[in-house]
């Protein structure tokens, strides 16, 4: 835990956008590196310690004005107080008590739960009756979050020694700090019950006891789960009545379904004309059956996984067989068929162990980038599939590696020299690495291609436990290799391969302007992420390897120097990019598009008119096809326009917390996400990934006629 919490920290500190954010509507807190924003400290019950008795110490803090800390569940962002003891030999240490949280808001779609002002954290200490110290000395090691506008890390060492003697003796100070605290941590209540059910897309808690009996005059209910993911923590929880009980209903989190199996604890904040209470429950799996109206279908869709298991981890290999066929995919794995081709009648050991290193590239692949979207999750970023194509540098890497393995496949260089077979090379060269590297780009690129089946299998298995994750993506990648495995292991199969011969020259330099075509896409993206600025930074970059990979072609020392520093100033390039602002600019909207914002998909159905999101990326392969094919054709325009369909845009090619949360509400785990709210009101229906005209025209009439 330790290690992960410093990567945060790290990320925390380089400014990752979601982590080290700034609020909406916030002005600048004026904090610099190095500054010390919470005071801290530890107090003692206890001025004087006496063997065998236990009592209380705690670690007080007081925060400047805006700035808070987080709670045992910091909700969608943040990270808890942690605290590492050194304890002398006959001294333990409890677990913190946390006193009750508040709610604090950041946008409209994350909550987190923490504090505010002046905080204590108390924490038991017993003391062995046998210890013959004059002294106790505790040091703890404590690390927390403390943010307003932005989000800082801190690390502080605190020590306090207490004197031993034959009796104790209180601190007043501290006694009266501790005593505040634990009278403000919620406590159970044996009068009543808690039971935990999802139905109808909602999850919802029946609470039962003399409190409870009538829900109309409860105000200002709020239920604070200690596990993270078990309901949306900025969604609405709705009261109402049941028999005898009220009735709370949620919106799903990610991991309700596995958080439902077992009782889940948390705390219940409410008010009555009795005033505030707040207390512990450990809600019980409940029957479900209480008869309330779901209020969003998709998120049934979404946290219930109707398919199960097995038919998750079949869309998913489904899924990664069609990414062989999309574009994007399809131009990497033929440089790996050539030389296949080549193996193929000569070698065929070679062939198969080609065929594993390029499987263990693809599921590798495939399962890292699901490790790094479960990590960020855990945090609390709402990401998605391809997220990683909305940080510009990614982008760049990516399309001067395309560029780089373009010039390759002309012969603008061959592969294994010193200098640049570390780059292009990889994927091209002969044996296993090839193979592997192979598969480790053919993945890369395929981000941005989710396909129909594939977004439905990764929309569903983001709601569930990390090792459903892992095992859906892990099936993505074996979709994604089967066809070359298989030939590659039956070498009954290889005699229908074509021989080798001067063709494979031609078809080799022919795979080079498909790589060009995805570099001048990716320019596209760029341009979009990160302005002008940034397309001309990677045209310098380009520009530099090319004139490397020239120069190095000349065979003289000299030219060898010239070339080095030709790549240096492509990566001078690169690092600039890198350093440019995040851009808030989107795709150009067409003449009938609008921007897509929740209060216009309401303020448009309040008026009775049907609604078409297009939550699209300029990233997206799929998208941009439909785009091309079906959105902007004849047909599609004239239904518009005829049957009075509102059309906005919800464009996520730059990070988005909102559109991200959008997505994950409808089950889906990338873009394309195509939504249709009909005319009569109510919740949208979830089209294809990839639509055709006749089907898209249907949808519209369904939507304007409903």
């Amino acid at each position: 835990m330790r290690v992960l919490r410093g990567l945060i920290s790290l990320i925390l500190l380089a400014g990752l956008p979601g982590l080290v954010m700034s609020a909406p509507g916030r002005a600048q807190s004026g904090w610099s590196s190095g500054q010390e924003i919470i005071e801290a400290q530890l107090v003692s019950d206890r001025a004087v310690v006496a063997p065998g008795e236990a009592f209380h110490i705690g670690l007080h803090q007081i925060m400047p004005e805006g700035w808070h800390t987080y709670w045992r569940n910091p909700g969608d962002n943040g990270l808890p107080v942690e605290i590492d003891w050194t304890l002398p030999a006959g001294v333990e240490i409890g677990e913190i008590v946390w006193p009750t949280p508040i709610e604090l808001p950041l946008t409209d779609v994350i909550m987190d739960y923490g504090y505010k002002g002046e905080l204590v954290l108390p924490m038991p200490v017993t003391v062995d009756p046998s210890y013959a110290g004059t002294a106790i000395e505790l040091r703890a090691d404590a690390t927390w979050l403390v943010c307003d506008d932005i989000c800082v890390p801190e690390e502080r060492t605190l020590s306090l020694t207490l004197p031993v003697g034959a009796t104790s003796e209180r601190d007043e100070a501290g006694y009266w700090y501790i005593q505040g605290a634990l009278d403000s941590e919620p406590q159970a209540d044996p009068a009543i019950s808690a039971r935990l059910a999802v139905e109808g897309g909602q999850v919802i808690l029946e609470l039962d006891g003399p409190a409870f009996a009538d829900a109309a005059a409860i105000r200002a209910l709020r239920f604070f789960p200690y596990e993270t993911g078990v309901i949306r923590n900025a969604g609405e929880q709705v009261l109402s009545a049941g028999e005898g009980s009220t009735l709370v209903a949620m919106e799903p989190g990610y991991a309700v379904q596995s958080a439902i199996r077992e009782a889940q604890d948390g705390v219940v904040t409410w008010r009555d004309a009795d005033g505030e209470h707040a207390v512990v429950i450990s809600a019980e799996p409940g029957p479900g059956g209480y008869g309330l109206a779901p209020r969003r279908a998709a998120t049934e869709a979404a946290g219930s996984a109707p398919v199960g298991l097995f038919g998750l981890v079949l869309l998913a290999f489904g899924g990664g067989l069609i990414l062989n066929l999309m574009p994007c995919v399809f131009p990497v794995l033929s440089i790996k068929v050539l030389k296949f081709v080549q193996a193929a009648h000569a070698n065929t050991g070679a062939v198969r162990r080609q065929g594993g290193f390029f499987l263990a590239g693809v599921l590798l692949s495939f399962v890292g980038l699901a490790a790094v979207l479960v990590v960020l999750r855990e945090v609390g970023l709402p990401v998605g599939w391809g997220f990683q194509l909305q940080m510009p540098i990614v982008v760049a890497v990516l399309a001067l590696l395309l560029f780089a393995i373009g010039l390759n496949l002309l012969g603008a260089f061959e592969v294994g020299t010193r200098l640049m077979g570390l780059g292009a090379g990889l994927a091209d060269r002969p044996g296993w690495k090839g193979a592997f590297f192979t598969g480790v780009l053919a993945v890369v690129v395929a981000a941005p291609c989710v396909g129909p089946l594939a977004a439905g299998a990764l929309g569903l298995a983001l709601t569930q436990p990390a090792p459903v994750v892992l095992l859906v993506a892990a099936a993505m990648g074996l979709g994604l290799a089967a066809p070359f495995v298989v030939f590659s292991q039956s070498p009954g199969l290889l005699r229908f391969l074509p021989k080798p011969g001067a063709w494979m020259v031609t078809f080799r330099q022919f795979l080079a302007f498909p790589m060009f075509a995805s570099v001048v896409w990716l320019g596209w993206v760029l341009a979009i992420q990160s302005g002008p600025t940034g397309l001309l930074l990677l045209g310098a970059a380009m520009l530099a390897l090319a004139f490397a990979v020239w120069a190095h072609g000349l065979g003289h020392r000299i030219w060898s120097v010239t070339a080095v520093f030709a790549l240096l100033l492509g990566v001078t390039s690169l690092v600039a990019i890198a350093r440019l602002p995040a851009s808030t600019s989107t795709q150009t909207l067409s003449a009938r598009e609008e921007a897509w914002s929740r209060e216009r998909v309401a303020e448009l159905q309040a008026m009775g008119q049907p609604v078409f999101v297009d939550v699209t990326a300029a990233w997206c392969v799929t998208c941009q096809i439909n785009k091309l094919t079906v959105l902007d054709s004849a047909a599609v325009e004239d239904a518009f326009d005829t049957l009075g369909v509102v059309s906005l845009r919800a464009d996520w090619t730059n990070r988005n917390e909102t559109i991200a949360n959008l997505i994950a509400e409808h089950g889906q785990a990338g873009v394309p996400l195509y939504l249709l709210y009909p005319a009569s009101g109510g919740e949208p229906r979830v089209l294809p990934t990839v639509l055709t005209t006749g089907g898209f025209v249907d949808a519209l009439e369904w939507a304007a006629n409903s």
